[in-house]
């Protein structure tokens, strides 16, 4: 088992799933945040705050990844 990296490695299945998690992330996190600001309840605005910082997590991996990508094929421009 090669363990975890970070950056995660730049492959298409790494991306897809990134990619995959920066939506469902933000939705649940837009759906919580509604939910926090309609009923008030600190539960919500919990799961509003993780999920936010899930979601800027999986979007800064997105990039970091993409710099990778760039590095590796600079030639090509």
């Amino acid at each position: 088992m090669p363990g975890f990296t970070w950056p995660p490695r730049d492959t298409d299945r790494n991306r897809i799933l990134t990619r995959v998690q920066v939506v469902v992330y933000a939705l649940v996190a837009a759906y919580f945040g509604l939910f926090a600001l309609a009923s008030g309840g600190a539960l919500p605005w919990a799961i509003f705050t993780i999920a936010l910082a899930a979601t800027i997590v999986a979007g800064v991996a997105l990039l970091l990844m993409r710099a990778q990508r760039q590095q590796q094929r600079p030639a090509q421009r």
